[in-house]
C-alpha cells in the first residue's frame, strides 16, 4: 500500500537581503514550497496573486521602506488565514512585544537563523490556530 505524499504548505519570506533570502528556502528544505519576496510590496504582489494557497508568512522587521510590523499587519487584516512569523536582528522589545499582543505574530525568529530552529518553527504553524487580532 503507498502513502499519499502530503501537499507541501507554500510560506512566503520576505528580507531585503538576498542571501537571507538564499538561506531560507535552503532551511525551509524540501517540506514546503518558499516564494521569497525583497520587501513588503513585494510580499503583498504576491499574496494578490498566491494568498488563497500561502499559509504561512514569514518576514524580517527591518527593512528599508515598510517594515515588517507594518506589513504582519496589512497580512493579518487582508489574509487572516496566514500564520504570521517575525525574524528580526534586533531585539527592539516594545515593537516586538506590541506585535506579539496585537495578535499579528505566531512567533518570533532571532537572526542568525538556524536551520534546525527555522524547520522546528515552521512544522508549529502548520498545526496552530491562526492568531486573529483582539
Amino acid at each position: 500500500m503507498r502513502e499519499t505524499p502530503q501537499a507541501r504548505q507554500t510560506v512566503v519570506y520576505v528580507d531585503d537581503e538576498e542571501l537571507a533570502r538564499k538561506y531560507f528556502a535552503r532551511a525551509a528544505g524540501s517540506d514546503y514550497e518558499v516564494l521569497l519576496a525583497s520587501g513588503a510590496d513585494e510580499a503583498m504582489s504576491i499574496l494578490r496573486r498566491e494568498g488563497a494557497r500561502v499559509a504561512i508568512l514569514v518576514t524580517d522587521f527591518r527593512m528599508p521602506g515598510r517594515h515588517g510590523d507594518d506589513l504582519l499587519r496589512q497580512v493579518c487584516q487582508e489574509y487572516p488565514h496566514i500564520v504570521r512569523i517575525l525574524v528580526t536582528a534586533y531585539a527592539d522589545n516594545n515593537a516586538l512585544q506590541g506585535a506579539v499582543n496585537s495578535g499579528e505574530v505566531f512567533r518570533i525568529l532571532e537572526k542568525p537563523l538556524g536551520v534546525g530552529r527555522v524547520r522546528e518553527v515552521l512544522a508549529s504553524a502548520r498545526t496552530a490556530p491562526v492568531l486573529r487580532p483582539g
